[in-house]
């Protein structure tokens, strides 16, 4: 299957114009971490919007306000199984002085009572019915003795009462959720379960959301084979590309895993060139270093404008971006680990930025070290792949893994955090706090 033909069955887009900015450094120029996410944002502009339909909402970003146009609920509406009496009907009622009550029907979820519930009088009434406005309170079924059930008379003929109520017990008012007007899901919002269920109680059966971000990512690498080839001596698999679609999927994006690309400057811009035609974002791994057959910088400042190539960040300083015929284009290193974390740091707030959302950082929570960390004589920041937990006394503990090679999935697999060395760090002895993005919880959180 040829690559033009892959790229060809993704869709051309019609993209926005974005201002082009001049490239702020030059390629042996490393950059801070900050000033490459805000370098990255300042190229990125919101998808355009779309109808999807209720079914699919989930995990979507609203482009709209969504407002109740009903009163939700519609009706006061009861709590429980029970009987709805008239509090005026109850004095000091208890075990010695109870109250007996003459059950006059039963009203189930969906009918209505069309009479009044005279004093003296009870209504049995299932949860979810509506409660007639000549009632006030209801009571509980299992605070009531009923006398009188038969085939005949299914609801009871008297309701004896043992326990006081309290004035509009047990009852839903109209209006509880939302009146209408209520702005109920607001424009940013990703939309969860409990959203999607606002959604469906104001009559949505289709919403106004951003369209998710339509990712090509593609390895380099004359070693690299296909997930379901044996590889050869000096081979290995190409397990880059479908962690990086796993996380822009997790990221909210729709992906397209091309093939990989030899160690070959033609077909790297062959490919570039197809893809940022074709997609909104477009991510390559390995080859964004500066050895022999590192092309990626160099095929993006050749095609677009570079903006950096260099990030102090550890695993995976060389980190390139820039921009060819209005696409961002990312080349994350070829070491997995070093890959994964230049993603979720760089390339993830860029994609949720793309769907319009406005929290664009995970959370970072201060946790305490359970073990040295010996910080290398390096300048970079450093990113250690760790766990947060919680100790005895319920207080925030983290755990460095012991094998930090940047050419490992398993310790980022069991991690559930990054945890953050600042630039120029001494060693950290045990017990010393520190900070801990945290991998396993959303942007917006709040912790």
């Amino acid at each position: 299957m040829s690559l033009n033909w892959i790229l060809l069955s993704a869709g051309r887009m019609i993209f926005a114009k974005r201002s082009i900015m001049t490239a702020r450094y030059t390629s042996s120029e490393m950059i801070d971490v900050e000033d490459a996410r805000e370098t990255i944002l300042s190229q990125i502009v919101a998808t355009e919007t779309e109808s999807v339909a209720l079914t699919a909402c989930l995990g979507r970003v609203l482009a709209q306000d969504v407002v109740s146009d009903i009163d939700i609920a519609s009706f006061d509406s009861t709590a429980m199984d029970g009987f709805a009496v008239r509090f005026s009907d109850f004095s000091d009622v208890n075990e010695s002085n109870p109250l007996k009550l003459k059950i006059i029907g039963i009203l189930g979820a969906g009918s209505v009572y069309e009479s009044t519930v005279e004093p003296g009088q009870a209504l049995r009434i299932m949860t979810g019915a509506p409660v007639p406005s000549s009632v006030d309170t209801v009571v509980k079924i299992e605070d009531v003795a009923i006398e009188g059930e038969s085939a005949e008379c299914p609801s009871g003929e008297y309701a004896t009462f043992t326990k006081m109520p309290k004035l509009r017990d047990h009852i839903r008012p109209r209006g509880e959720e939302a009146v209408r007007g209520d702005v109920l899901l607001h424009i940013g919002e990703r939309i969860s379960t409990a959203g999607a269920g606002l959604l469906a109680a104001t009559g949505n059966a289709k919403i106004l959301a951003y369209r998710r971000p339509r990712v090509a990512i593609s390895s380099t690498g004359d070693e690299l084979v296909d997930v379901d080839q044996i590889p050869g001596p000096g081979q290995i698999r190409n397990s880059n590309s479908y962690s990086l679609a796993a996380a822009a999927i997790d990221a909210g994006a729709e992906v397209t895993v091309l093939p990989a690309v030899a160690d070959n400057r033609e077909a790297l811009v062959e490919t570039l060139k197809a893809a940022a035609g074709s997609f909104d974002f477009v991510i390559t791994s390995g080859g964004a270093a500066e050895g022999d057959f590192d092309y990626v910088t160099s095929v993006v400042r050749e095609l677009g404008t570079l903006y950096f190539n260099k990030v102090n960040m550890r695993p995976g300083k060389a980190q390139t971006f820039g921009i060819i015929d209005d696409t961002p284009v990312f080349g994350l290193p070829g070491n997995p680990a070093a890959a994964m974390v230049g993603f979720e740091i760089l390339i993830r707030p860029a994609l949720l930025k793309m769907q319009g959302l406005p929290d664009l950082r995970r959370p970072t929570v201060r946790a305490m070290l359970t073990t040295d960390v010996r910080k290398k004589a390096d300048s970079r920041r450093f990113y250690l792949r760790a766990r947060v937990d919680r100790d005895g006394e319920q207080r925030l503990i983290v755990t460095p893994e012991k094998n930090q090679s940047s050419a490992l999935f398993s310790a980022l697999n069991r991690s559930n955090c990054l945890l953050v060395i600042p630039e120029g760090s001494e060693p950290c002895p045990a017990g010393t706090e520190v900070d801990c993005i945290r991998l396993d919880i959303q942007e917006g959180v709040i912790l």
